[in-house]
């Protein structure tokens, strides 16, 4: 899980906003980030993943502009490379939703998520 956890931040955080794992938002953040689940499927099976961008504004153009932003990076399906093995990121449908809570306003990217590495891995130890 450590090698999916470092990929995922490594490839959402790559976005030019600061990303965290859902339940590691800290309480004195500054919107706009990013968030995402910490999610590892069997190597064989997929499992339901999202990245979700949050804004503090009225004018959605460039919370949209964000959200076109990673959806044309993972196209059809993007392979992120782990330490010890691979993971491949698609789309799903709907792509994007777009949520408001207030003045808080985000997008939720409905992705999915193979992962092709040994669950537990550690390279250092030829595992």
């Amino acid at each position: 899980m450590r090698q999916t956890a470092k990929a995922l931040k490594d490839f959402v955080g790559g976005f030019g906003l600061p990303a965290y794992a859902t339940e590691t938002v800290p309480k004195d953040v500054l919107l706009p980030y990013l968030t995402y689940p910490l999610t590892e499927p069997e190597w064989n099976q997929k499992a339901t993943f999202y990245i979700q961008g949050w804004y503090r504004t009225t004018d959605y153009s460039e919370m949209l502009e964000k959200a076109d932003q990673i959806i044309r990076e993972i196209g059809t399906g993007i392979i992120v490379n782990t330490e010890s093995g691979y993971m491949v990121i698609y789309p799903e449908t709907p792509i994007v939703q777009t949520l408001v809570d207030g003045d808080v306003r985000s997008f939720y990217i409905n992705l999915s998520l193979n992962a092709y590495q040994m669950p537990g891995a550690y390279p250092e130890r030829g595992v």
